[in-house]
């Protein structure tokens, strides 16, 4: 709490393990669906969501949830400032729900197959695999299953802000996590209303 007023401390890489033990409870929550599986730091291949662009470098979605006896994966955005929200952010956001999950699949095979850095690359396929997104070969290729997948998209950050987004704020989080009981559930929430309640540099005296 007191360490997020300071200039280079980026809160968010050090709370995100904390929001990842209740993500599955809040995204129930909200969608209406068990969540089976998380994956962090999803790859979006550039030149599938934007196909004027030939690369196969990537920009990162913070978590790929994949739910549980239904088609349908959430796409989820954590920020812990309101400020740090980005239009070009939420534009690449909405045109990987447009292109659907079996392209942005076979987008991230595109990157495997073009990095020479693979041995993290396999871990994560194999974690899509356990999830049934995908079939890994024996010959460690990718088979896409060709199927409709409902895809959301969801925010998790500090106020509801732009209409229209599908945002589970801080003080909605916070209600749901101090209902585990528990002293790290109860000073969770605590912090989240804070954080939700007072922008990071307000603290300053001067």
């Amino acid at each position: 709490d007191d360490w997020r007023h300071l200039p280079a401390y980026q809160l968010e890489r050090r709370a995100d393990i904390f929001f990842s033990v209740y993500l599955p409870d809040l995204l129930e929550q909200r969608c209406g669906f068990e969540i089976e599986g998380l994956v962090p730091e999803f790859p979006l291949r550039i030149g599938t969501i934007y196909p004027k662009a030939d690369t196969n470098r990537s920009v990162k979605v913070d978590y790929l949830a994949k739910a549980k006896g239904t088609n349908a994966v959430v796409l989820v955005e954590l920020k812990t400032d309101d400020r740090s929200r980005r239009t070009k952010q939420d534009w690449y956001l909405e045109r990987a729900q447009e292109v659907g999950l079996p392209k942005l699949l076979r987008g991230l095979e595109q990157i495997v197959q073009a990095t020479v850095r693979k041995r993290k690359y396999r871990c994560l396929l194999q974690k899509l695999a356990d999830l049934g997104l995908i079939t890994v070969t024996s010959e460690g290729g990718v088979e896409v299953p060709d199927q409709a997948y409902d895809v959301r998209v969801v925010y998790l950050q500090p106020n509801e802000g732009e209409r229209g987004k599908d945002v589970i704020c801080f003080h909605e989080a916070a209600n749901l996590i101090e209902r585990h009981g528990d002293g790290l559930s109860r000073r969770f929430a605590a912090s989240l209303r804070e954080w939700a309640d007072v922008a990071a540099g307000e603290r300053a005296q001067y």
